[in-house]
Order: structure tokens, then sequence, then C-alpha cells
């Protein structure tokens, strides 16, 4: 018999709150206006970020010479540091730096993250 009250007590509970998130009109103002704005253009041409990013490209080296970057990482030679710089730039608009190795004494190298050991 006690299920059967908590169920109840739930269910009144339930139906007696003013649950305004559920107040379709006023989900469909939010979806209006979020969505019926014809002013909003988005543009990302693929392509032109394919070609800049080849721009990045270069002759890499086996080397294991690690440089720390301002952004915490550290990479396995200065090579592979100069293609991140590179890719960063292009895919997130900000620039790195090559900083003292202290700064980087905790980071895994950053394009070691994937292999399983």
């Amino acid at each position: 018999m006690t299920k059967l009250h908590l169920a109840v007590t739930a269910l009144l509970a339930c139906s007696l709150a003013a649950v305004e998130a559920l107040d379709r009109d006023k989900m469909l103002d939010v979806v209006g206006t979020v969505h019926g704005n014809r002013h909003i253009i988005v543009h990302y041409d693929d392509l032109e970020e394919d070609r800049e990013e080849r721009k990045c490209y270069g002759d890499f080296t086996r080397d294991i010479d690690p440089v720390c970057g301002s952004n915490g990482k550290k990479y396995i030679n200065m090579s592979m540091f100069n293609y991140r710089k590179c890719m960063i730039k292009i895919q997130e608009g900000t620039e790195i730096q090559v900083v003292d190795m202290d700064f980087c004494k905790d980071a895994e190298m950053e394009d070691m993250e994937h292999i399983d050991e």
C-alpha cells in the first residue's frame, strides 16, 4: 500500500507543478527567433581550409629533441612544433611560441598522446 501511496503522491506533485518549459507557445517563440533570422549567414569553405593546411606540410624529421609550446604541450622536435603551430593558427586562430621546457615539465609529447603503451 505504501508504494501506491508514494506513486499517487508523486503523480499529484508533478501534475500540480507549473512547468513553463513545456509551454508549446513559448518553445515555438524561442525556436522561431533563433532559426527564423535570415540575416545569420554561416560560411565555411573546407577546400580553402585544406589549401591553407597544405601550407603547413614540410620536411619532418624523426629526431627526438623535444620542444615546449606556449600552449603547455611538448612536441617531439622543432619540425613537428612548426607543423602544429601552423595548424593551430589556421584551425583555432591562435599562435603558439617555443618556451622553456620547465613550462611543459609534466606534459606528455603532444604527438604521442594517441599511442597506447
